[in-house]
């Protein structure tokens, strides 16, 4: 019995690859895989290319790829150019007397040479601020030893990697809906159908009851009756076809598409299945080898929360690291080449070179790295909880979905006979109705429980193939 089980269950998801539909974009652009089973693949492929939410995510990717080439640049030399003229007046000034100190040397060096030859000189006063003077240089840096970078181009990879996860946990979510949107989708077409046939055997019963009036075979209550049933069902064929319109924007609005863009179905997914042991092949391709279970023990080690939850715990010991390295310098050399003087010149007495090598060390914070660090080590140790919580809920998610499935497979199974039976007692209540063997209460109780076991039917297969979509994505065997 477990065998046939996977095997209809498999045989569902394989016939999910068989809806037919073409997909013209708003564009005239047909989506890919348009004929035989990639038709709803195609779909999901367009879907993942045009969805205006998964592009949002995109861009974050994007940016984080940039941040870590970024990084990566900051360890290569850095080069600058500059200049700075000034005007200036007034301001603080210094005197110097030169004039006070050198007179007197000068006066006597006259005396004894007999000569003029030591001028006398006045005192001097220098403005700090500089007047008519520029700086024009190039600089070049280089780190040689910064902690600070090794740290950012590490953060920055594990980023990346974390929102990749966070974009393909979308896309798996997405995926689903668009699988589910489509299912439903189809049921609402076969709940048109259903409804569209009901109404025409409804018509039908009140055409024939029209004439036992006539023939006065019976009286007018059962016309009465019958016109009843058709405006019920009218009714119904009416919600049934706004669920369809609803389903059908829903549908395109996960393409990116036009809300009203047709979408071609086969209804083969949703006929009814006779043989659902797995020793045929269905019209709707329920058969399907059992080995394409492949549901191991535990969780899924594809699933991108991991990814995420294992990228933030490498972020955090990458902060730990940095955080007890704060005794490390930082060291970095510096080359300038350029001009400076007074006067708007560039000759060679105002050029000049200058290089060196700089060294910051920080020595004492008052414990501040040390709480750094213990804080990390909680962090790091906050995350190792929540990866283990997470393991046990997927794990949980892979157990839950698995069983949803059998039991809806079962299920499943159940309702095709109820469908076959209510065809049957219809068909026979309709003969006997016809040769007068029969009263109309009759034939209208087994054409609503017809058309209700259908319904059911179609909902059955609803529910099979969007357990079927959960298993998918809490397995994450879907391959992009």
């Amino acid at each position: 019995m477990r065998l046939r089980i996977i095997q209809l269950l498999f045989g569902l998801l394989a016939a999910a690859g068989l809806m037919a539909q073409t997909d013209p974009s708003p564009a005239g652009k047909m989506a890919p895989g348009t004929t035989g089973s990639d038709v709803l693949e195609g779909y999901i492929r367009y879907g993942l290319d045009s969805n205006l939410a998964l592009r949002q995510r995109s861009f974050d990717l994007q940016k984080a790829l940039l941040d870590l080439k970024r990084a990566q640049s900051l360890f290569y030399p850095q080069a600058g150019f500059s200049s700075q003229y000034t005007l200036a007046h007034g301001g603080r000034t210094q005197s110097i007397p030169v004039g006070d100190l050198l007179n007197g040397v000068y006066s006597t060096l006259n005396q004894l040479t007999a000569s003029n030859k030591f001028p006398q000189v006045g005192n001097q006063s220098i403005q700090f601020l500089p007047n008519d003077y520029h700086d024009t240089k190039m600089e070049i840096t280089l780190p040689l030893i910064n902690t600070d970078l090794q740290h950012n181009k590490q953060v920055s990879s594990e980023m990346i990697n974390a929102r990749r996860a966070d974009l393909d946990v979308y896309r798996r979510e997405l995926v689903k809906q668009i699988r589910q949107a489509y299912y439903q989708y189809l049921q609402a077409g076969k709940a048109v159908e259903i409804y569209t046939n009901a109404l025409g055997l409804v018509k039908e019963n009140r055409r024939v009851s029209e004439k036992f009036v006539e023939n006065r075979m019976a009286t007018k209550e059962i016309v009465l009756r019958s016109q009843a049933q058709v405006s019920q069902v009218e009714s119904s064929l009416i919600e049934a076809k706004n669920q369809l319109h609803n389903a059908t924007a829903y549908f395109n609005f996960l393409l990116n598409r036009q809300l009203d863009t047709d979408i071609l179905t086969d209804e083969r997914l949703f006929s009814l299945q006779t043989d659902t042991t797995g020793a045929g092949s269905g019209s709707t391709g329920l058969a399907a080898d059992a080995s394409a279970l492949r549901l191991s023990p535990g969780v899924p080690m594809g699933r991108e929360e991991l990814v995420q939850l294992s990228s933030m715990r490498k972020i955090l010991a990458s902060n730990l690291r940095y955080s007890r390295n704060y005794l490390v310098p930082k060291l970095s050399a510096f080359y300038d080449i350029g001009f400076q003087g007074f006067g708007l010149k560039f000759n060679s007495d105002q050029f000049y070179q200058l290089g060196g090598i700089q060294l910051v060390w920080p020595l004492f914070k008052a414990n501040d790295n040390k709480y750094r660090i213990r804080q990390s080590e909680i962090d790091i140790k906050a995350v190792g909880d929540q990866y283990r919580e997470l393991t046990q809920q997927l794990t949980l998610q892979v157990q839950t979905s698995a069983n949803d499935c059998s039991s809806a497979v079962e299920a499943l199974r159940s309702l095709t006979d109820e469908v076959v039976s209510a065809r049957e007692t219809y068909r026979l209540a309709e003969r006997r109705f016809r040769e007068g063997g029969a009263i109309q209460i009759e034939l209208i109780d087994a054409r609503t429980q017809m058309t209700s076991a259908e319904l059911r039917y179609s909902l059955g297969c609803l529910t099979v193939l969007n357990r079927a979509a959960d298993l998918e994505r809490a397995t994450a065997s879907y391959k992009f």
